[in-house]
């Protein structure tokens, strides 16, 4: 025994040895940690990284009434402090992830142990040794775990230090909400607050503790755990964090059971930019802020990034009046839809009319991208002619979408596609507050995923028809005429070229009768419109319109009294407004300031206004406007839509109906629709469906119906101011009237 053991048992010895052996392995440890600190397993996170991590924070688009309208990112991410979080949501999380979370300092040595022999060793869930602060640490600097098992341990290694320096840096609490500021929750959504805007429609401190623990759930995986993917799954991981919260007295019995039973109850909204409400409206806004993003520096002299900036935007649209007029413009355009395919069926719209162009069909296809692809693979035009009749599976848009949407799946050729797209309804909706100007609605067309021409952009113009006969009248206020001025009813000569235009009249007088000029306003008589161009001459109307900041081409020709040139709805919308404000042009604008992510305003922009009539040419025609409303061509909006407060607008249609317009004003809102086609020989077969009052009034109506019965909004309904000049005398009372038969005369 002694020859195998020639040393003797000498147990201080050995005590000794021991206490070398572990001390030496101690600071081998501290040492190894200090070599890792300084990057002996690669390059560490400084300090300065920790205390500002270098997150993508998505910039935000806020309504007036201060709700998301959505946001633009790469990593759809916006930041919340810890005030704003939501109690069941730190309770959940604390309870699920790490139970011992105040009380260590970043890394459970006892969970670490349990995680290694449960799990390692006996092969039982014992589940995870990370802590909430190793988490953070692989949130923010770690991504996404490697897949080689050598390099995730040396990974997992870098986040212990980086636990230990994240704890010596922040509070508990702070951690907290760095965490849920940095982990995903599926769609793009990264952050508490976009995940609770996604799946709910809330902010994170609205939760309640079922909802709290469902997006505490899917911290184990978005995916797995996804609500709308797999419902069950997400249930059962819910009531697990349910459960655990209880087990922790965080919540008693009675709300546990409560929150158990309960169903998923998602209100989901999809960050995705094509999704949602106000889509036009926040494509344009990016757009627009880009531009602004690239002329503007930050303080270290690079310029801002729209999507990870963390900016705010503030708009002013406001989210209730976007919600009505999205509410009011999809039922009627199913309506027109139906209508318009029962008018056409089994003929193509664009091979008849006044701008009727037969070969478009064939010249969309050559237009289009799968064409151009097909010439560049060095297909002939047979062949591409054959593959464009070939029918094939595909999702198209329809008013009448399954599932609440707009999409339909279905069995058509590519150029049977052409010719159903060419034959959609489109529309564009512009609201404004006339004595500001700002922007409070705004439609560019019914589904920006499958029409992304956005019909409210001062770009995109369409003739006008009789919306802008209100400055002919207004030209022949601001030159002396009256109300009651008699204009004969009778065609209107002019020399030269225009000899012969003689536009036909309602047939609502005689040939020759004289008609107060207020009901030629009314009835939107081309006739009387016609000899109030003549007598006043077509410049007079194009400086009106240049007044009135329409800057579109406007040609000095007589029919441009009937509305022959093509205007943006922007601009008609914003000449509306002086007629309401009592002649003060108000400068449309939609973005009241820019603030960085921490709250620092960046820029503001505000109210822009210019006299642009006097105030008796303003009062005067918005008295006439009235009649259109009262008794003329926009009587609906009094007899269907049962609006009774003082109102004025105008209403319009082009030639072969090809563009359908109505504008309505009340001191305090102004809404302009356009409803028509992409191309312009597309229309409307009878002027009964594709005219102004029936097409285009009904989305205005029920846009203003919605708003006047909504007392959030706080519209007034008093009448429309006067001019300050107290001893003007404005005769509005026809009656009395004699006719002259020499021509023309006043009323006294």
């Amino acid at each position: 025994m002694q020859k195998l053991f020639p040393l003797k048992k000498d147990f201080k010895s050995i005590f000794i040895y021991t206490q070398i052996i572990l001390w030496s392995f101690i600071l081998f440890v501290c040492l190894f940690f200090v070599g890792v600190n300084y990057g002996l397993l690669g390059k560490m996170p400084d300090l300065e990284a920790i205390q500002n991590p270098k997150s993508s924070v998505s910039t935000t688009v806020y309504s007036s009434d201060f709700e998301v309208l959505g946001s633009y990112f790469t990593e759809n991410r916006i930041e919340v402090s810890y005030d704003e979080l939501s109690p069941y949501l730190i309770q959940g999380l604390i309870a699920t992830e790490d139970k011992r979370f105040y009380s260590h300092s970043g890394i459970d040595l006892k969970g670490l142990f349990r995680a290694i022999i449960k799990t390692g060793l006996l092969g039982q869930d014992a589940g995870g040794g990370s802590t909430i602060t190793q988490q953070l640490a692989k949130n923010l600097f770690h991504k996404a775990n490697n897949r080689n098992a050598l390099k995730r341990t040396f990974q997992k290694i870098k986040e212990w230090v980086l636990a230990a320096k994240i704890e010596r840096t922040f509070t508990k609490d702070e951690i907290v909400n760095l965490y849920f500021n940095t982990i995903a929750f599926g769609y793009n959504s990264y952050g508490i607050k976009t995940a609770a805007f996604t799946y709910f429609y809330k902010t994170p401190k609205e939760l309640n503790v079922q909802e709290a623990a469902l997006l505490v759930a899917m911290l184990n995986g978005p995916s797995l755990y996804n609500p709308k993917r797999y419902p069950d799954l997400a249930k059962e991981r819910r009531n697990l964090v349910l459960s655990r919260m209880w087990d922790a007295k965080y919540i008693d019995e009675r709300k546990f059971k409560e929150a158990e039973q309960s169903e998923l109850k998602l209100n989901f909204h999809n960050p995705d930019f094509r999704e949602g409400t106000a889509t036009y409206f926040r494509e344009y806004v990016r757009q627009e802020l880009k531009n602004w993003c690239d002329k503007n520096k930050k303080g270290d002299g690079t310029s801002w990034d729209i999507y990870t900036d963390g900016l705010k935007v503030y708009t002013t649209v406001d989210s209730r009046m976007q919600k009505y007029a999205e509410e009011a413009m999809k039922p009627h355009l199913a309506y027109l839809q139906d209508a318009f395919f029962k008018e056409w069926k089994g003929k193509d719209p664009w091979k008849s009319g006044m701008r009727a162009k037969p070969d478009l069909l064939n010249k969309m296809m050559r237009q289009s991208e799968r064409y151009a692809g097909l010439k560049a693979e060095g297909k002939s035009d047979k062949e591409i002619e054959k593959i464009f009749n070939k029918k094939v599976e595909m999702t198209i848009f329809s008013y009448h979408g399954e599932n609440g949407s707009y999409n339909v799946d279905t069995i058509m050729s590519p150029l049977d596609s052409i010719r159903y797209y060419l034959q959609i309804v489109q529309i564009g909706f512009l609201a404004v507050e006339p004595t500001t100007g700002e922007i409070k609605a705004w439609i560019g067309g019914p589904d920006i995923t499958y029409f992304q021409l956005d019909h409210v952009k001062k770009t995109t113009k369409r003739q006008v028809g009789s919306t802008i006969k209100p400055m002919q009248y207004a030209v022949a206020i601001d030159r002396g005429d009256e109300p009651c001025t008699l204009i004969p009813y009778e065609s209107a000569q002019f020399d030269g070229i225009d000899a012969s235009w003689n536009p036909d009249g309602t047939g609502k007088w005689a040939e020759g009768e004289l008609v107060p000029m207020k009901d030629g306003l009314a009835f939107s008589d081309n006739k009387i419109t016609a000899n109030l161009m003549k007598k006043f001459g077509p410049d007079a109307l194009v400086q009106l319109c240049r007044n009135l900041k329409i800057e579109s081409p406007l040609q000095a020709v007589p029919a441009l009294c009937l509305g022959v040139s093509d205007i943006s709805l922007t601009e008609m919308v914003g000449a509306y407004t002086a007629f309401a404000n009592l002649g003060t042009y108000s400068r449309p604008y939609f973005i009241k300031r820019i603030e960085d992510k921490d709250g620092n305003v960046l820029a503001q922009f505000g109210e822009q206004h210019e006299e642009a009539l006097s105030e008796r040419t303003a009062y005067v025609t918005t008295e006439m406007m009235k009649g259109v409303v009262n008794k003329g061509t926009g009587a609906r909006m009094r007899s269907r839509h049962g609006l009774q407060m003082p109102l004025a607008g105008k209403t319009g249609t082009t030639q072969s109906n090809a563009d359908a317009w109505f504008i309505a004003f009340t001191p305090q809102l102004l809404a302009g629709c356009w409803v028509g086609f992409e191309q312009p020989s597309v229309h409307f077969l009878s002027t009964n469906t594709g005219q102004g009052s029936t097409a285009a009034l009904p989305v205005v109506g029920e846009f203003m119906r919605k708003c006047y019965n909504d007392r959030s909004l706080k519209l007034s309904r008093q009448d429309f101011a006067h001019p300050s000049d107290s001893t003007m005398q404005i005769n509005f009372d026809c009656t009395a009237i004699m006719p002259d038969t020499t021509g023309v005369q006043t009323a006294p």
